[in-house]
Formats: C-alpha cells, sequence, structure tokens
C-alpha cells in the first residue's frame, strides 16, 4: 500500500501499514515487519508521532502505537481542504490583481467527474447563499455541500433521497422515477448571486451540465430553487 500520494515518504508509508499490522510494537518489530533498516524506521516512527499518525507509548522498551485509520483520514481531509482553501484564496486574489475579465458566462460539461467537480467547487465559493438539490447519486461530494455551514453562509439543501447531506431537507422518491421524470439525475446549485451549476447523470455513468455565471441566468435559477426548497418535504437530516 503506498500512502505517498497523501503526504507520506516512502519509508513512513511502509511504516504506518507494518504498524496498523503489529501495533504496539516497538521499533525494532516494525523495522523487521516492514523490511527496512532500524535508523530509518525509527526516524519515520517519530515523524509519524509528530503529525499524529502514530503514538509513542511511555515505558521501556519503547514502543508504537498506530493512530486509528478514521481518525487518521478524517486529519488528512481537514488538512488537504485547509490546503486547498488557501490556494484558493491564493489564486482568486492573483485572477483579481490580473487583467480582471468576467468568466466566460457558460461551460459545458460532459462527463461525471468534471461535473461533480463543478458542483463541489461552486459549493465551496459560497460566501453569502449557497442553494441546491441533489441526490444519493452524488454522495461523494455531500462534504463540499455543507462545509459552508460553519461560515456566515445561508445553506439549503434539497436531497431527493438518502442517504443525504447533512441538514438537508428531505424528498424521499425512487431513483426510477427521478430518472423518468428528469431524463436522468439532477444536480442543481447556485452559489450567491454570481454562479449556478446545473446537470444530469445517466444511469450509465454519462452525465451533462452546464456552468453560468450569465447575469440574467443565475437569479432565475435561484428563484426556481427557491421554490423549490419551499415546497413540502419530508424530515431533516441531522
Amino acid at each position: 500500500m503506498d500512502l505517498r500520494r497523501f503526504g507520506f515518504t516512502s519509508t513512513e508509508s511502509r511504516v504506518y501499514v507494518a504498524l496498523l499490522r503489529i501495533s504496539p510494537a516497538t521499533g525494532y518489530a516494525v523495522a523487521r515487519e516492514a523490511g527496512l533498516a532500524r535508523a530509518n524506521t525509527y526516524t519515520a516512527l517519530e515523524r509519524l508521532a509528530a503529525r499524529g499518525i502514530a503514538a509513542r507509548l511511555p515505558g521501556r522498551p519503547g514502543r508504537y502505537l498506530a493512530v486509528d485509520p478514521a481518525a487518521v483520514t478524517g486529519r488528512l481531509d481537514r488538512e488537504w481542504r485547509r490546503d486547498l482553501d488557501a490556494l484558493a484564496e491564493q489564486l482568486a486574489a492573483v485572477n483579481r490583481r490580473g487583467a480582471g475579465l468576467a468568466p466566460p458566462p457558460h461551460e459545458f460539461l460532459a462527463d461525471r467527474t468534471t461535473l461533480l467537480d463543478r458542483v463541489a467547487a461552486c459549493a465551496r465559493s459560497a460566501r453569502e447563499e449557497l442553494l441546491g438539490v441533489v441526490g444519493p447519486w452524488a454522495a461523494e461530494i455531500f462534504a463540499d455541500l455543507t462545509r459552508s455551514t460553519g461560515s456566515r453562509a445561508t445553506v439549503r439543501i434539497l436531497s431527493l433521497g438518502t442517504p443525504a447531506p447533512q441538514g438537508a431537507q428531505l424528498r424521499q422518491a425512487s431513483t426510477q422515477e427521478i430518472s423518468t421524470y428528469w431524463g436522468g439525475l439532477p444536480l442543481a446549485v447556485a452559489s450567491d448571486r454570481r454562479m449556478a451549476v446545473l446537470g444530469l447523470l445517466a444511469d450509465n455513468g454519462g452525465a451533462s451540465g452546464i456552468v453560468t455565471g450569465h447575469a440574467a441566468e443565475v437569479p432565475f435559477i435561484r428563484h426556481l430553487l427557491r421554490r423549490e426548497l419551499a415546497s413540502p418535504a419530508g424530515q431533516r437530516i441531522s
């Protein structure tokens, strides 16, 4: 298992995986399990402990404990989101200092990954208001849809089924009903008064959508989303 793309060195990756197998363990035992030199293993263990990914236990001989994987992935998620938020702000500042050109009024989307990326980016950019209609077919971006809850942005999301984003209104409907009515599985978000993303996911994995910053379209989309959110729905997801 290679964890290098998540900020681990090759040695740290092998040490953490080995520690998961035999934790708690001495550095010697971890080195033997990982097939590494003891000096390199101890250095990696100390680095992992400094990052909160391993814990050094009291007593002699010194032993190390692997932090629970769920806690580790949660930490990595927070670190990556913090770094990405900082990068987004830096890039936005560079863009404001540039030519000052407005983004193209339309961007057409033709695949699932790009559509979900644009919906997530639109949601993360909300500073005042985020409106959205989603469903369980987009569960991988639920965290992006709800992350503005801790800021000053007002977040109102309608989910057409479960699982659903935290805090969303819920309206239960079968996937078949929804797909028949819409011609696909819908996604729609509007961020503040400046951007909206609309799309449909197909049963075969395809997708189509549009990103718009058009001054005439975004207010109209916001109006439609507000009406949809005001219509009767089921319970709120806590």
